[in-house]
C-alpha cells in the first residue's frame, strides 16, 4: 500500500468508528515519547559524566591547595595562609550562592564542596594568629557558626550536598561538645561510644524524614536526595552496630538484637546499605563472642565450624532479602 492509500483506509476506518482521532493522537504521542525518553537517557549520560568531571577536579583541587600549604605554610605567612585557606573558601562560597540555576546545580555543589573543609582551616589560621588555642570549646562555637552558614546557604539555594555539610559541622560540634564535657582518655570511652550510637540513630531518624521530600520533583533531584538518604542509612547503621560491638559485657548480647532489628529495618526502609553493615556485623559479633567464650576450650574449633556454616547461612540469607525485598527498588 502507497502513503494515499494508507491514508484512504485510515479515513475509512474513522468513518466507520472503528477508530478515534485520539487513538491516531495516541500512536503519534508513543512515537514520541519514544524518542524523548532516548533524549532524556542521553542527556542524563551526558549530565553523569560532567559531574564526574566536576568530582575529580574538585578532589585534585583539594589537594592542591593542600601540598600548596603544607610545602609552604612558613613561608607564605599569615595573609597567605589566610587566603588559601579562608578567602578560597569564601570565594568558592559566594560563587556557588550566585550560581543557583538548575544548569549550574553540579558546579554549584562542587564549589560547596571546597569551601567546606577550607572554612575551619581558615579559622584555624585566624585563631592561631590570635594566639588562642583551637580547644573544645572554641571548636564547638566554630563547628556551630559553620553550621549555621551552610545550613543557611542551603535554604536559600536548596543544594542537596548542603545536607550532608551541615550535618558534618554538626557531627563536629557535637563530639566536640562531648570532649568538652568529658574530657578524653582511656577510663571514659563509654561516654563516646553510647554517644557514637546516639548520633547513629539521629542519622537514621534524619534520613527516614527524606521519604517525605525525594519522592517528586527533579529526577536529578531526587537521585541526589535518595544517595544522601543511602549515605546517612549507612553511616547510622555503622555508628550504632560498631558502638555496640566495642562496649562488651552484656552488650555482646543485645549488639546482636539490635543487628538483627537492622536487618528488619532494612526491608523496611529498603536500604540495601543497611542490609549489608548488618551482615557484616553479624558476622564479626559471632566470632568475637566464639574468640572470647570458646578460645581456651576444645570447642573452640566446634564452635568456629558452626559459625562458617551459620556465616553461609547469613550471606544465603542476605541475598534472599535483597533479591525479594530490595531489588525491586
Amino acid at each position: 500500500m502507497d502513503k494515499q492509500q494508507i491514508l484512504s483506509f485510515i479515513e475509512a476506518q474513522l468513518t466507520q468508528g472503528k477508530i478515534t482521532r485520539s487513538d491516531l493522537e495516541n500512536v503519534g504521542g508513543s512515537r514520541d515519547a519514544g524518542t524523548g525518553s532516548t533524549l532524556v537517557i542521553k542527556e542524563e549520560t551526558s549530565s553523569n559524566l560532567i559531574h564526574v568531571f566536576y568530582t575529580i577536579g574538585a578532589i585534585i583541587a583539594l589537594i592542591g591547595i593542600g601540598i600548596l600549604v603544607a610545602q609552604n605554610w612558613n613561608e607564605i605567612g599569615f595573609a597567605g595562609r589566610v587566603l588559601v585557606s579562608l578567602g578560597i573558601s569564601l570565594v568558592t562560597f559566594v560563587t556557588a550562592l550566585i550560581l543557583r540555576s538548575p544548569d549550574q546545580r553540579g558546579v554549584s555543589q562542587v564549589l560547596f564542596t571546597l569551601s567546606a573543609p577550607l572554612a575551619p582551616l581558615g579559622v584555624y589560621v585566624l585563631l592561631e594568629e590570635a594566639s588562642m588555642d583551637f580547644t573544645s570549646g572554641t571548636q564547638v562555637i566554630t563547628a556551630l557558626a559553620l553550621c549555621l552558614v551552610y545550613a543557611i546557604a542551603l535554604m536559600v539555594s536548596k543544594k542537596n550536598i548542603l545536607v550532608l555539610i551541615t550535618i558534618g559541622f554538626a557531627t563536629w560540634a557535637y563530639y566536640a561538645g562531648i570532649v568538652k564535657i568529658f574530657g578524653f582518655g582511656f577510663y571514659n570511652t563509654d561516654y563516646y561510644k553510647w554517644g557514637t550510637m546516639l548520633i547513629g540513630a539521629s542519622f537514621i531518624l534524619i534520613a527516614y524524614g527524606f521519604r517525605s521530600i525525594w519522592l517528586t520533583g527533579d529526577p536529578r533531584d531526587v537521585r541526589e536526595k535518595h544517595m544522601i538518604q543511602r549515605v546517612l542509612y549507612g553511616f547510622g547503621t555503622l555508628a550504632i552496630l560498631g558502638s555496640g560491638m566495642w562496649l562488651g559485657g552484656i552488650f555482646d548480647i543485645l549488639n546482636i538484637v539490635l543487628i538483627f532489628a537492622a536487618f528488619y529495618a532494612s526491608v523496611f526502609l529498603r536500604s540495601r546499605s543497611m542490609l549489608t553493615l548488618a551482615a557484616f556485623f553479624l558476622v564479626g559479633q559471632i566470632i568475637k563472642i566464639t574468640s572470647r567464650y570458646f578460645v581456651d576450650s576444645v570447642g573452640w574449633s566446634v564452635a568456629l565450624i558452626v559459625v562458617g556454616f551459620f556465616v553461609i547461612s547469613i550471606g544465603y540469607m542476605t541475598l534472599q532479602i535483597n533479591k525479594r525485598y530490595l531489588s525491586k527498588k
